[in-house]
């Protein structure tokens, strides 16, 4: 049994190619760092579920999504070296849910005892750096995007696609909020800091929508971004992160905001 042979039969294509993507950069990121750092698996893990319980935990989410989703991450983490038991116990109780239901094929069904006692086995730990995927976000100028994380939600500006469509550049407006705001909530409000500090070029911010269903669309072309000066000669345009990491970075944010 292989990893790309179970993820195959999920029969959710966009899911496990997002979800791969996320991790492939995030697990390449995190083999970079230095062997004082600590690389537990929980560094991984941790982020990667802060992003996906919006799909993974929701209640506005179908069951069957979110047990495809169970079943992709536990692969997944298994295929890069990598095992958490909590995700291994909701992707085995996520198989007997797909296959009570009969959601996915009789070969699945069949093969569920092997795919189980795959998932249980101690993975490899890899010995190169996953494969960076290609980057190129569907997002544009104007679009407005409110970002979950934890309860609240943090609504952002597109200013410009760079790198040849790579990556958005956003700007988070001021505050946050109980559910994603309507442009009337956003209108006049000034950026959460000023002088371009609330810019980030998000790399892996892709999608829209977002399988993850952590980014929501708020708007497209609108008109109004977030008030505030400029930044002076000098000083960087934005700053460079990743999907993963902005989640830290909005945290930051919020806390030095002054708005």
């Amino acid at each position: 049994m292989k990893h790309q042979q179970i993820l195959v039969k999920l029969a959710a294509p966009f899911l496990v190619r997002a979800l791969d993507e996320d991790l492939a950069r995030w697990v390449g990121w995190q083999m970079l760092r230095s062997p004082e750092e600590s690389r537990a698996d929980t560094d991984v893990v941790r982020p990667i579920l802060a992003r996906w319980r919006c799909l993974l935990d929701a209640d506005d989410t179908a069951p069957d999504t979110r047990h495809r989703g169970w079943v992709a991450l536990a692969v997944l983490l298994h295929r890069y070296g990598l095992t958490d038991e909590a995700v291994t116990a909701h992707a085995l109780t996520s198989i007997d849910a797909l296959n009570r239901d009969v959601v996915l094929s009789d070969a699945f069904a069949r093969q569920s005892p092997t795919i189980k006692r795959f998932l249980t086995t101690p993975p490899s730990a890899l010995t190169r750096r996953p494969r960076r995927p290609s980057a190129l976000t569907l997002l544009r100028p104007g679009d407005v995007i409110s970002i979950q994380v934890a309860a609240k939600f943090y609504t952002a500006f597109v200013r410009q696609v760079a790198a040849s469509r790579a990556y958005p550049v956003i700007e988070f407006y001021s505050g946050s909020f109980d559910r994603p705001p309507t442009l009337g909530q956003l209108s006049g409000r000034p950026a959460a800091l000023d002088r371009g500090h609330a810019r980030f070029g998000v790399v892996g911010l892709n999608y829209l929508p977002d399988p993850a269903n952590q980014v929501l669309a708020v708007a497209a072309q609108h008109q109004q971004p977030p008030l505030g000066n400029e930044p002076e000669p000098g000083e960087g345009l934005y700053t460079m992160t990743d999907i993963i990491r902005l989640q830290r970075d909005i945290t930051r944010l919020s806390a030095t905001s002054t708005a």
